[in-house]
């Protein structure tokens, strides 16, 4: 029972994830009909300084459905941790993880109202994406500490390993908070040209960044700097997870694992240059999220496979 409602609610965290990323892309005007004029024009819109007192409030479905997603997620995340308190003993698990999750989410609840109205649209979306990947990271672990391994991992491979993946953790979530900075800043347009930008390797570029900008546009070289840090950035991560990969193939007992990874991170690239080349689809670029998701939870596992266990 305990195992089922962890899993349901880790279901949920994915879902609250990959639908946050929907609604935030369909504000940005991704998928409207006069694109990429709409995108344009909200950029424009959100850069805007926010009014204390005056709530940038969104009605639109997209968000009613996730504010609806995270209020059952919440209403989860406190029966998991009711759970794990009173079945202790029997689960013979300490409770600390779903109570930082239950914690997790009062911030997140706090944030949303208290900082919703004051603080630019980076920031939130920054917020938001991090508590909401920290949620499905937690909910991963806890149920990945109810369930056995299909078959044990030699120790000294495993130590070998362990590093490395929790390396690989690290470079895929540093690339998915850059995909939420430039999809927060209205950067995607900045580079539509694969493999180049703006037919350069390296195009003029600003890095120097401030929140406070009095809802001035971003320069050109700005957003491409922004633009062209997450492409790095996603070619240092594909390199790395790639070797990963194919490393732990190697060891039979972890093959699956390193399959699967490949697979995700072949999709992943897939979908990444298909959003250049496509114009930013708002299918392919909610897809682009949900994957990041599915081959961060994958390296979870591995992780969890690596850990030190006493048999």
């Amino acid at each position: 029972m305990y195992l089922k409602l962890v899993l349901f609610t880790c279901l949920m965290a994915f879902c609250a994830v990959v639908l946050s990323a929907y609604a935030r892309l369909s504000d940005a005007g991704l998928g409207c009909a006069n694109w990429p004029a709409c995108y344009e024009e909200n950029a424009l819109k959100e850069r805007q300084p926010p009014q204390a007192g005056a709530a940038r409030g969104h009605t639109s479905w997209q968000w009613k459905l996730h504010s609806q997603v995270v209020q059952l997620l919440g209403i989860l995340a406190i029966a998991v941790c009711g759970l794990a308190w009173k079945k202790r003993k029997e689960l013979r698990q300490s409770p600390l993880l779903p109570t930082l999750l239950v914690g997790l989410m009062i911030f997140m609840a706090l944030f949303g109202i208290l900082a919703f109205s004051y603080l630019p649209r980076p920031v939130i979306v920054s917020v938001h994406l991090a508590g909401g990947i920290a949620m499905l990271m937690l909910l991963a672990w806890i149920a990945l500490r109810h369930t056995a391994p299909a078959s044990a991992v030699n120790a000294g491979e495993a130590q070998s390993w362990r590093g490395l993946a929790w390396l690989g953790i690290a470079l895929l979530l540093a690339q998915i908070m850059l995909g939420g900075w430039v999809s927060s800043n209205f950067a995607a347009l900045a580079c539509t040209g694969f493999p180049l930008c703006q037919g350069a390797l390296l195009p003029p570029m600003d890095f120097s960044y401030t929140l406070n900008n009095s809802g001035l546009p971003l320069s050109v070289e700005r957003l491409t700097a922004i633009h062209w840090m997450h492409r790095a950035g996603a070619v240092i991560t594909v390199a790395y997870l790639g070797w990963l990969s194919f490393g732990i193939m190697a060891v039979k007992s972890l093959r699956n694992i390193g399959q699967a990874m490949l697979g995700l991170i072949a999709l992943q690239s897939a979908l990444g240059v298909a959003n250049v080349l496509l114009g930013l689809p708002l299918l392919v670029a909610v897809l682009h999220n949900a994957v990041a998701m599915l081959l961060l939870v994958a390296l979870m596992v591995l992780s969890f496979r690596l850990q030190e266990r006493k048999i």
